[in-house]
C-alpha cells in the first residue's frame, strides 16, 4: 500500500475521532493514580484512629469480616498496606466491593464507594458519560469509545509505517524533537516522534481496553487466553504489573497519547488552510 493512501487513512480516521481519543487517553491517565489519591479523600475508611500495639490475629479479622458479609459474598484477597496507620482492606468477590478494617481494634470501618470524581472520570473514559440503556438499545457512548479505540490502533500502526526510516542514518534524525526550527517543526516532531516513543504502550492500552467496549472482542479474547486472564489483562491496561515504575510510564504514555490528536489537528489545519503563511 502506498504511503499516500496510508497518510489519507491516518487523516480520515483522526479528524472525526481525535477528540474522543484525547478524552479517553486523558481520563485514563487520571485514573492511574486513583489508588494513591482515594485514601486521602476517604480517610475515615483508609486510616485507623490509633495505630498502637500489634494488629489482631488475621484469623480474628477474617472471622469479623465474614460475619458481616451478605449472601453470596466472599473475601477475594486482603490488602495490608506498609503504612501502619493505614487500615486493612478486604476485597470481595463482587465488583469493586471492599471492607476496610481497623486491624488494631477489629472495628469495621465500612464499605467505601468510589469517590464521585473518579466515578465520573471512569464514566467519561468508558462511555463518554452516556447512560447505560435499560433495554437492548445501543449503548452509544460505549460504542463510540470502542470505535475510537479501534481507530487508535489503526492510527498508531499507520503512524509507525509513515515514520519508519528507510536507512539507519535516518533513524537518529527521525528520533529527535527539534527545538530551534520553528513552532510548526516542534509540533510536528512532538506529534511524530512523541507518538513513536509511546506507540507500543498505547497499543497495549488500546488492545486490552477493547475488552470493555465490545462483547465479541471480550469473548474472543477470553476464548484464547481463558477467564484467568482477566486480572493480568487489567494490570496490562493500567500498568500495575510492574509497580510504580510501569504506572508512571503508562501515565506519561497516556498523556502523550492525549496530545497526539491535538497536535495532529494543528498540523492538518496549518497544512490545509495556512500553508501560505510563514512560521
Amino acid at each position: 500500500m502506498k504511503k499516500s493512501i496510508i497518510r489519507q487513512l491516518h487523516i480520515w480516521l483522526s479528524i472525526p475521532l481525535g477528540l474522543v481519543i484525547t478524552t479517553t487517553c486523558l481520563t485514563g491517565a487520571m485514573l492511574i493514580f486513583e489508588p494513591e489519591i482515594t485514601p486521602h479523600i476517604q480517610s475515615e475508611y483508609y486510616y485507623v484512629a490509633d495505630a498502637k500495639g500489634e494488629p489482631l490475629a488475621m484469623e480474628q479479622l477474617v472471622a469479623t469480616v465474614e460475619a458481616s458479609l451478605d449472601k453470596g459474598e466472599a473475601i477475594k484477597r486482603i490488602e495490608r498496606p506498609d503504612d501502619p496507620e493505614r487500615s486493612y482492606i478486604f476485597h470481595l468477590n463482587k465488583g469493586r466491593k471492599r471492607i476496610c478494617v481497623d486491624q488494631y481494634s477489629g472495628e469495621l470501618l465500612g464499605r467505601p464507594e468510589r469517590p464521585e470524581f473518579f466515578s465520573t472520570v471512569l464514566k467519561l473514559h468508558r462511555w463518554l458519560l452516556d447512560k447505560r440503556p435499560a433495554n437492548d438499545a445501543i449503548f452509544w457512548g460505549k460504542v463510540i469509545v470502542g470505535i475510537s479505540t479501534l481507530a487508535m490502533v489503526v492510527l498508531l500502526i499507520t503512524g509507525i509505517v509513515l515514520w519508519w526510516p528507510k536507512t539507519l542514518k535516518m533513524w537518529a534524525h527521525r528520533s529527535q524533537i527539534a527545538l530551534r526550527k520553528g513552532w510548526r517543526r516542534f509540533w510536528y516532531d512532538l506529534h511524530v516522534v512523541g507518538g513513536i516513543y509511546v506507540a507500543l504502550l498505547l497499543l497495549i492500552m488500546a488492545l486490552t481496553g477493547l475488552v470493555w467496549s465490545f462483547d465479541w472482542y471480550a469473548d474472543g479474547f477470553y476464548a484464547i487466553f481463558g477467564d484467568g486472564a482477566k486480572e493480568w489483562l487489567h494490570s496490562l491496561h493500567t500498568g500495575t504489573f510492574g509497580g510504580m515504575f510501569t504506572r508512571i510510564l503508562w501515565f506519561i504514555a497516556a498523556i502523550i497519547g492525549a496530545t497526539l490528536p491535538l497536535t495532529g489537528y494543528y498540523l492538518w489545519i496549518k497544512r490545509k488552510f495556512c500553508h501560505h503563511h510563514k512560521e
